[in-house]
């Protein structure tokens, strides 16, 4: 155990000594947030309102991505352990952005069960995957004195923009009257997590 547990002045005083590591951390989280709320909490309401499936078709699919995201989690997990976390970070940052947007638009040009099970059970993969090495990726970017407080702060932080996923996919719905564009916000947060992937992987490298 550690000798020296630090109180809360000093814990704020290194949270703010290492405020560019929280912010990495944050955009790291992004990716996850922003693709989490799309593929559940969003699901229902696209699939209804949007692509006009009836609810009991959007609620199989969620159960499905649930079950999707249960598998990839723990396998891209222990993968990212034998390969690293970068690669991982990146290869999947990089699939969802070249393939958010274009699903998207498959899937509204032809709304049906089958192509919305599709869809979601790839942004699932991707999601699972990254996170799978995204969790750990954070842990360890933090300093091991402002590791938990550090690692809270970024989730969390990430976890309130993306938690406005829904209601930012239906303004931008509303505005472009592009039925696709949700992909296009998935892209936006795929580009925030490259970037952060990239840092991260430089970051790694010996000098």
């Amino acid at each position: 155990s550690r000798p020296h547990h630090p109180g809360a002045r000093e814990v704020f005083q290194s949270l703010a000594a290492n405020w560019k590591l929280v912010l990495l951390g944050m955009m790291l989280v992004t990716m996850t947030t922003v693709s989490f709320y799309m593929i559940t909490a969003y699901t229902p309401t696209f699939g209804a309102k949007v692509l006009h499936i009836s609810d009991g078709q959007t609620l199989v699919v969620t159960l499905c991505v649930g079950l999707s995201n249960l598998f990839w989690l723990p396998v891209m997990g222990s993968l990212s352990d034998r390969i690293g976390r970068p690669p991982l970070l990146i290869a999947f940052t990089v699939l969802a952005l070249l393939t958010a947007y274009p699903m998207l638009l498959w899937l509204v040009s032809g709304p049906s069960f089958g192509r919305l099970l599709t869809v979601e059970l790839w942004l699932s993969f991707l999601y699972g995957s990254y996170n799978g090495a995204m969790v750990v990726s954070l842990t360890e970017l933090m300093p091991r004195e402002v590791r938990a407080s550090g690692f809270s702060l970024a989730y969390s932080t990430a976890t309130a923009l993306g938690g406005f996923t829904p209601m930012i996919c239906t303004w931008l719905i509303e505005r472009t009257g592009n039925h696709a564009i949700p992909g296009v916000w998935l892209s936006f947060a795929a580009a925030i997590g490259l970037t952060a992937a990239l840092i991260t992987r430089a970051r790694s490298k010996p000098a």
